[in-house]
């Protein structure tokens, strides 16, 4: 028995235990409080699927951490030590952190290039990352998946989205690692300067392929968000990378935290992962139920600008609300059986990928990435499973979860 509840740090993946358990801590704070207060980090907790629903589609909710209190979390996660507008650090927020009528005008440009015949002609070249990939570990008894195949592979696919096959997936991917850090308000000072030397880094390489693409575009993302425009309304240079940016720390992490996720999920309910290998018809199915049992996206928050209602309850201005997505997909009151991984669940509408004007924009993508890359790994290693002589290891971060090293016995 619990002498307190857990508050702040102890409420995210930087508590151990609560990294290997975070759907007891889901379960806890729901009968606990529909709306649990964390003081310490100056924020209300949400675990029910209507409120965290609600709260994610809510528009009289901003995602701009101007709006909170002074000493919220959202205000210590947003402080990334970038500059807007100015000198070689200069940035666009992001797209997530983007409210109407700013978040409708660049997605509205962003999803040109992300059309379903845009996504679809990808399989191809999907398909053939993730065949060489698996080449490489032929012969191979035991690695390191995250290493090998999970991380690589999404890499890899972005990079030639952009036109850009040719870069180095392990820069782009350490990068990638450093700039997420920027989601941890408990960061110090080393962090922090790894996480500002990467986004300088990936910038100026974004910035020199931006220039190419205007000066000779070509048939790819880049050249794309270069052209795209709406009436007389272009993305500008500083948007452009912002959004590549975006695009690679988010669409290569999250995609390889859901395999993750759900490769250990998978493997530890041998059942399931018999049922899947006799018959991969089950993928697209196993996937969704990957999304919801252990999404890579585990919480986001908004931010209330005024006194309003959310699901009925009133909110206060400057309140950060952050929403456990993670929890609502094990809402018993949404979800039957919540806490079993059941990859031929029907009427599965988790919220794997967020819900409303943010839902994620590259989430075609990722599900087909996943689809694919699940179905030639197990086609190839059907009696996959866990290494026991090294325990996998979770990613410490908080609004994420997924693993670092995964390593597994091939045969």
């Amino acid at each position: 028995m619990m002498k307190r509840f857990p508050e702040g740090k102890e409420l995210t993946p930087h508590n151990k235990e609560y990294r290997a358990n975070a759907r007891k801590y889901y379960g806890m704070i729901r009968e606990l409080s529909a709306r649990y207060k964390d003081k310490e980090y100056g924020r209300t907790l949400l675990t029910k699927y209507d409120d965290v629903k609600a709260t994610v589609r809510g528009k009289e909710l901003s995602v701009k951490a101007k709006y909170s209190q002074s000493d919220s979390y959202m205000r210590r996660v947003a402080a990334n030590g970038l500059d807007i507008h100015e000198g070689e650090t200069a940035y666009e927020p992001p797209l997530v952190l983007l409210d109407d009528p700013d978040h409708r005008r660049v997605r509205s440009l962003m999803s040109k290039a992300f059309t379903p015949r845009a996504i679809e002609g990808m399989r191809e070249r999907i398909e053939e990352i993730a065949k060489y990939l698996l080449s490489q570990i032929r012969g191979k008894k035991r690695i390191d998946l995250v290493r090998h195949f999970i991380g690589p592979l999404p890499t890899q696919v972005i990079l030639d989205m952009m036109g850009m096959a040719n870069a180095s997936v392990q820069d782009f991917k350490s990068w990638s690692e450093d700039i997420l850090m920027g989601y941890d308000p408990e960061r110090g000072k080393s962090v922090q300067k790894r996480l500002r030397s990467a986004y300088l880094q990936m910038s100026r390489v974004f910035k020199k392929e931006v220039e190419a693409r205007r000066a000779q575009p070509g048939e790819d993302l880049i050249s794309s968000m270069v052209s795209a425009q709406e009436k007389d309304d272009k993305l500008n240079d500083l948007e452009i990378i912002s959004l590549c940016t975006q695009l690679m720390v988010a669409g290569n992490v999250t995609t390889s935290d859901l395999m993750a996720n759900g490769l250990f999920a998978l493997m530890n309910n041998p059942t399931a992962q018999n049922k899947l290998t006799s018959d991969l018809t089950l993928i697209e199915n196993a996937v969704e139920e990957m999304l919801r049992f252990d999404c890579p996206i585990s919480e986001t928050a908004r931010i209330v600008k005024s006194d309003a209602q959310v699901n009925g309850c009133p909110v206060h201005k400057g309140e950060t609300l952050t929403a456990s997505l993670g929890a609502a997909n094990h809402d018993p009151a949404k979800f039957e059986n919540p806490h079993v991984f059941d990859i031929e669940r029907e009427a599965n509408d988790h919220l794997g990928f967020g819900s409303g004007i943010h839902v994620c924009l590259g989430a075609p993508l990722a599900r087909l990435e996943v689809q694919i890359a699940l179905k030639l790994l197990l086609q190839q290693y059907p009696n996959i499973k866990l290494n026991p002589d090294n325990p996998p290891v979770r990613r410490v971060l908080p609004f994420f979860s997924g693993f670092t090293r995964l390593d597994v016995c091939l045969e």
